[in-house]
């Protein structure tokens, strides 16, 4: 399973990379996005968890779409497996054939380690 904080972590420091690519401060990104710059500071922390509406508005200030972000993302969970969990392969391979191929592949990179 997932460690949520993991997640938001990971999450954060994808955004980071990509403001800093922009070559945005936080204050300038906040603007655009309608947040205060603490909010955006807690978000590339992972402290604080991004709304979908606020991820999607992050992506377009940035100019990458939310698909190309959560595709960055890859969070090593191997120590935490289960046994008794399913995998990401299984996982896409049932989002493929249900006609998700696209979400099937962001939740195998998420759910897959390095």
């Amino acid at each position: 399973m997932i460690e949520e904080s993991r997640l938001y972590v990971v999450l954060g420091e994808i955004i980071r990379s990509r403001r800093l690519l922009a070559e945005f401060t936080q204050a300038q990104l906040a603007e655009q996005v309608g947040l205060e710059r603490t909010s955006i500071t807690n978000i590339e922390k992972g402290v604080q968890k991004v709304p979908l509406h606020v991820l999607f508005r992050i992506c377009g200030a940035l100019d990458v779409s939310a698909t190309k972000l959560l595709e960055s993302l890859n969070v090593d969970e191997s120590a935490e497996r289960r046994e008794s969990e399913i995998d990401g392969a299984t996982i896409k391979a049932q989002l493929s054939s249900a006609g998700s191929p696209l979400l099937g592949s962001a939740i195998e990179r998420v759910l897959t380690p390095s």
